[in-house]
Parts: C-alpha cells; structure tokens; sequence
C-alpha cells in the first residue's frame, strides 16, 4: 500500500484562524451578532420563561439574574485560548425596515485549540419553534467552524429528555455518540445526558 493510499481525507490539524473576534454573521433570513447591554429585556423575556429553562443549567431568572448573566455573555466575544467562547444573538430582520427581533441565542465554544475541537449550543423563543430558524443559525455557526476556523469536530451536549434539540442535532448533520446515562444532578434529579457530534469530514460531505 502507498504512502497516498493511507492518507485521510484530512491531516490532523490544530484550529487555524485564532484568535476569532466575534462578527457579525448572515444568513438568507437572519444575523448573528455578538450580544451587547441594549439586549437586557431580550435576555429577560427568554430565561423568564419556564419552556425555555427547562433543560438549561440556568433557573428562571429575575430581571436582576438576566441583568449579570448578560454582563457575562458579553465579555464572550473571542476566541483565543481553550476555554474562550462567543454568544450571539439571533436577529430575524424586519422587513418592512424595522427594528429587528432578537429571537434566540447561540454560543460557540473553544474546547482544545490543538485538536480544533469546539462545542456549540442554542436557545430560541418558543414563538418562533418550527419556522428552521434554529437549523439556519446553528448551521452559520458550523460554517464558521469548519470554514473560517479549521474545526476538526464540533459537538453538542444535552440533557437526553430535550427531544427538540435531539432532533436538530440530526437536521444539522450530528450524529449522537453517547448516552452519559444519571452522569448529572440537574434541578434535583439525576439526568442523562446526549453526546452528539460532527466532524469535517461529515460536513464537508453534507455540503
């Protein structure tokens, strides 16, 4: 066998194009752009909300807990060392030329520079459910990895129960690798969670 024949489809590489400065990202119907103090009661009208905290880390919060969550969120915009991360809020445009709605959030994570591994995740209002919004966004954010940032692989991790973010992981190209069965206490019960993933290789195939 030669040498060319043992080759993969891609050489391991360490993530190219660091550090990132969070942007602005388009897509047909949506921006993504990093989240900034003016997105106080956008922030507070998503994590108010007893659907969209059920399977998130946070509780509900008060107007005051979205305040300083937010403060956080926003000192996330770069992406240098392991550990870095980026929120976005997701802006569906109006277009009659308005104000833009701010309908959800995602966030992109460097986990390990040297093995251009990173982690993503998403929230999104429950109005807005079953319009492929959270499927463009998400899929923007795979782009930047993968094409801007030299990502190798990209995964996702969820408590098992949340069945729509399960399902989106599959639109997008992700395929679950592990079921962590009771691996957390999450709101006072143990919880499993889903592993799921996509590497280069899979995404460049889907493209």
């Amino acid at each position: 066998m030669s040498d060319e024949a043992t080759i993969t489809a891609t050489e391991p590489h360490a993530a190219t194009g660091l550090p990132y400065a969070a942007e602005e990202l388009r897509t047909e119907r949506l921006l993504l752009r990093p989240l900034n103090s003016g997105d106080l009661e956008n922030a507070h009208e998503f994590e108010r909300l007893k659907d969209v905290a059920r399977y998130l880390y946070w509780e509900v919060h008060d107007h005051d807990e979205s305040a300083e969550h937010l403060r956080k969120r926003i000192a996330m915009n770069r992406l240098a060392a392991d550990g870095d991360g980026i929120v976005y809020a997701v802006e569906l445009p109006d277009p009659e030329g308005g104000h833009s709605r701010v309908i959800g959030h995602v966030s992109l994570f460097l986990k390990k520079a040297e093995w251009a591994k990173f982690e993503m995740g998403w929230v999104f209002h429950p109005a807005v459910h079953g319009r492929g919004y959270a499927t463009e966004a998400t899929t923007r954010l795979l782009e930047l990895c993968f094409e801007t940032l030299g990502g190798h692989r990209v995964f996702a991790q969820l408590d098992a129960r949340n069945e729509a973010s399960a399902r989106l992981c599959g639109i997008i190209g992700m395929t679950q690798e592990a079921l962590l069965r009771g691996s957390e206490i999450y709101k006072g019960e143990w919880s499993d969670t889903a592993v799921f993933a996509i590497l280069e290789d899979d995404f460049r195939a889907g493209r």
